[in-house]
């Protein structure tokens, strides 16, 4: 067998997929911006304080740059420094900036609780993906716990027409929506030279089972079970779906069993 890095290298060779977010911004201002919220998506990954030189490497930036944008989150109360051990953690003015997109399920415990039984129960890294225009974007990550795993941080994103999520996503979208999507798709990404009668074909597989199933369409050897979450979660009434990932042939022996928990998952969800 070859040795893990190896492995880890060839399993996480992408196949034509989203830019990223950032790709293109030039703009010091803009990328500064980029790293801040990077930096709170950061926290929300590890939940727990973390030293500069730890934040400094998640978010890209040199650690003396990185040290004056800690000093002014501090001073300006969105960051708080543990005056011992000098780590920062996010104060309550980040909890109350969304506070109010939250509803019933998000605001009472609800849907976190049920992501994280989701992933004690599997095992399996743990998302909430929604969509934003041809993209779906993983607002929400629990990392898995299997020997072997991929490291998917908040913020990454994926084609609609071309993953699990954006299937499940997709799956209430009529079908002339979802070829619109996969046109500006090609037009907007000439890599990802997407085949609209496949995409359909994907959907309307998804709406049969009720969830979509990726085979290394993203990344090769990798594959991730996707369903939607009930309607209504947020303010805004976007639509959000929970996706699990891990190896595929793992994921092919367990089909069944990871979609049984997803389902009881999206259930405990609806229970009030």
């Amino acid at each position: 067998m070859a040795p893990k890095h190896e492995l880890d290298t060839a399993l996480g060779e992408a196949l034509p997929s989203a830019p990223s977010p950032e790709a293109g911004v030039a703009a010091p201002t803009v990328k500064s911006a980029f790293r801040v919220l990077k930096l709170f998506e950061y926290f929300l990954e590890i939940r727990r304080p973390a030293k500069a030189r730890e934040i400094a490497a998640a978010i890209e930036m040199p650690q003396s740059s990185t040290s004056v944008l800690l000093r002014a989150l501090r001073d300006s109360g969105y960051l708080e420094q543990d005056p011992d051990d000098k780590t920062y953690m996010p104060t309550p003015r980040v909890t109350f900036l969304g506070a109010w997109l939250d509803s019933g399920p998000i605001r009472d415990g609800r849907l976190m609780n049920a992501l994280e039984w989701l992933a004690e129960e599997t095992a399996f890294a743990t998302f909430v993906a929604t969509r934003v225009g041809i993209f779906s974007h993983y607002i929400y990550v629990i990392p898995g716990r299997t020997a072997m795993r991929f490291h998917i941080p908040v913020g990454s994103r994926r084609l609609l027409a071309r993953s699990a999520t954006g299937f499940a996503l997709l799956m209430s979208c009529p079908d002339d929506e979802i070829a619109a999507i996969v046109r500006r798709t090609n037009a907007e990404i000439p890599d990802a030279r997407l085949d609209c009668a496949e995409t359909l074909d994907q959907v309307a597989m998804a709406r049969e089972q009720g969830y979509a199933f990726s085979r290394g369409l993203v990344t090769r050897g990798a594959g991730a079970i996707a369903m939607p979450l009930p309607s209504g979660i947020d303010r805004g009434d976007r639509p959000l779906v929970v996706t699990q990932s891990g190896m595929l042939d793992e994921f092919e022996r367990s089909e069944d069993r990871i979609v049984a928990a997803m389902r009881e998952a999206v259930a405990r969800v609806s229970r009030s």
